[in-house]
């Protein structure tokens, strides 16, 4: 048994143990509560002007810890991301995902060891890196030097009568 559930909970010792463990988690719950656009405060498409100014300064900044952190370090230069990085949709969604997984893994207010920070490395940082790689559409714009602008295919998917009705009828 611990010594804090030793403690009578209406005594002062008592009443303090407990008011510590109501500002150790209160923060978590401000932040879980906090409004947030629909989406979550990561979803780009849903993020009013304001959020989506301060989302790329955060974005910007990560990629330039990232790059130096990093990618800058690696032997292989097919892993560098092009000055151009932000006008690629793929490249600003992994790296907005990385950017996230990042933050909860580092989470200072965490008290406790875990294996967070490797899972980080092992279940984000690498896999993102080369699917950033070979998804991304970034190696023509980092062998020439200036922008490329992403393929996007033959025909770009719209939510169609034809798709909504075939919806309908078959749900």
């Amino acid at each position: 048994m611990s010594d804090d559930e030793d403690l009578d909970p209406m005594s002062i010792e008592g009443l303090d143990a407990r008011l510590v463990n109501v500002e150790t988690i209160l923060p978590d719950l401000f932040d879980m509560y906090e409004l947030r656009a629909a989406g979550g405060p990561y979803y780009w498409e849903a993020l009013p002007h304001d959020q989506t100014v301060k989302l790329w300064d955060e974005l910007g900044k990560f990629v330039t810890w990232l790059d130096g952190r990093y990618l800058s370090n690696l032997a292989d230069p097919s892993y560098r991301l092009p000055d151009c990085w932000y006008r690629h949709p793929i490249a600003v969604e992994e790296l907005t995902a990385l950017m996230v997984a990042h933050r909860a893994a580092y989470d200072t207010r965490s008290a406790k060891a875990s294996s967070a920070l490797v899972d980080w490395h092992h279940r984000a940082l690498w896999p993102t890196l080369d699917s950033l790689k070979l998804r991304a559409g970034l190696a023509g714009c980092r062998d020439r030097s200036q922008h490329r602008e992403p393929h996007t295919g033959p025909v770009i998917f719209t939510l169609s009568d034809e798709y909504l009705r075939y919806i309908d009828t078959n749900i």
